[in-house]
């Protein structure tokens, strides 16, 4: 079974995209695999720069993006890309632990037609970190694909599903 790390680029306390990864991480779950919800919002790392000392936060956030199989990341889309946090928590990594790794990409927007911006940046970030990330990626309408009570309509689910194939091909390689 896999070891998925699942980052959470949300400040929000209300995040969708944090809910849609939990789905994700159910999802694994019950396919018998283990799955670390990583949360900006719950790291406190200072601004980047490199004469901060490393913390035990910081230090643990890294064992968990080395131990894992598969990593799945996922960012609300401000102004066209992902936010800060999300950059600040992967500017604090060494760039050599996400090689290879099979990487899933979600974007959480209030448009029906955005987060493809989203999902080009983070992509071209992982692939100059030697990612492997996956031609699966979900963007997800907050206002659209989601009902009144917060779920994933069908299409969407499905999609959900497809990127779960498309990490599960590539940690079985």
């Amino acid at each position: 079974m896999a070891k998925v790390v699942l980052i959470n680029g949300s400040m929000n306390p209300e995040s969708v995209t944090k809910r849609i990864l939990q789905l994700f991480a159910e999802l694994l779950q019950k396919e018998g695999h283990e799955t670390e919800l990583i949360c900006v919002a719950e790291t406190n790392f200072p601004l980047f720069s490199f004469t901060v000392p490393r913390t035990e936060e910081m230090n643990k956030v890294t064992e968990q993006i080395k131990e894992a199989d598969a990593i799945i990341v996922g960012s609300p889309e401000y102004h066209g890309g992902y936010t800060g946090a999300l950059k600040n928590l992967l500017d604090y990594q060494d760039g050599t632990i996400f090689k290879g790794k099979p990487i899933a990409l979600l974007a959480v927007t209030g448009g029906l037609k955005s987060g493809t911006l989203t999902l080009v940046s983070l992509r071209q970030i992982f692939r100059t970190l030697h990612a492997n990330v996956i031609p699966e990626e979900l963007a997800v309408s907050s206002t659209h694909e989601l009902d009144q009570n917060g779920q994933l309509n069908e299409n969407c689910s499905n999609r959900v599903l497809g990127v779960i194939d498309g990490l599960r091909r590539e940690w079985n390689r």
